[in-house]
């Protein structure tokens, strides 16, 4: 089987971000903490470069049952074929074992690049985030803008395509990079409508000890 170079090529470009994946945290295998994330997106197009989406979702720690829930909405345009712009707002609901339940409102806007060579596509996306939680008269006093780059590879005559990417969070207040995550999964395209993503995420702390992994299932729906 003759090998053409342009996939190979791409190939190679995967298995070099995910040794970066790896590399980056040498103490991935000995992790203390394991969560779950499962989720549904529901996504209208209006044309071919509006989108709008609904997407609920529920996050469970590994110790505790539900960690958090939340029910989110959102908007995607395309400005170019290179270039994305989008917004969403979350209502999120954080279940604690130790005080009362927290309620939050969450907004976020994204501007998101792509590049794309052969069948590999590259997206570099900053999102900017804020936070307020409604139990309080401050605000929204959590702004964030996160950074993430995310390597896609559409193989020839399968229906998978696997990803690779890390995302940096930086706390706008204190002026430091708080958490990173390294992204490692795969999307199956069951049909034109339907597909589903499984996700595995690292999460390290700079600031502090310790890291979180976390198995992240989603299905998406195309109306």
């Amino acid at each position: 089987m003759i090998i053409r170079e342009k996939h190979f090529k791409a190939v190679l470009a995967i298995a070099c971000l995910s040794l970066l994946f790896f590399s980056t945290n040498r103490s991935y295998a000995q992790a203390s903490e394991w969560n779950t994330w499962a989720s549904l997106e529901l996504t209208k197009d209006f044309g071919d470069k509006f989108k709008a989406y609904l997407s609920p979702q529920i996050r469970f720690a590994n110790k505790d049952g539900v960690d958090e829930y939340f029910l989110e909405t959102g908007v995607k345009y395309d400005l170019f074929n290179f270039l994305e712009v989008s917004g969403n707002y979350r209502y999120l609901v954080n279940e604690r074992k130790t005080k009362s339940t927290e309620y939050f409102h969450r907004i976020a806007f994204d501007l998101t690049g792509k590049y794309e060579i052969n069948r590999l596509e590259f997206a570099l996306r900053t999102r900017y985030t804020n936070y307020d939680e409604l139990d309080n008269n401050e605000g929204f006093n959590d702004a964030t803008l996160r950074y993430r780059l995310k390597s896609e590879y559409d193989i020839p005559n399968m229906k998978l395509t696997p990803a690779v990417g890390v995302e940096f969070f930086h706390q706008l207040e204190n002026k430091e990079i708080n958490k990173i995550r390294y992204i490692l999964g795969a999307a199956y395209k069951i049909n034109k409508k339907h597909k589903v993503e499984l996700d595995y995420l690292l999460h390290t702390y700079p600031l502090k000890d310790g890291h979180t992994n976390i198995l992240a299932l989603e299905y998406k729906i195309d109306f």
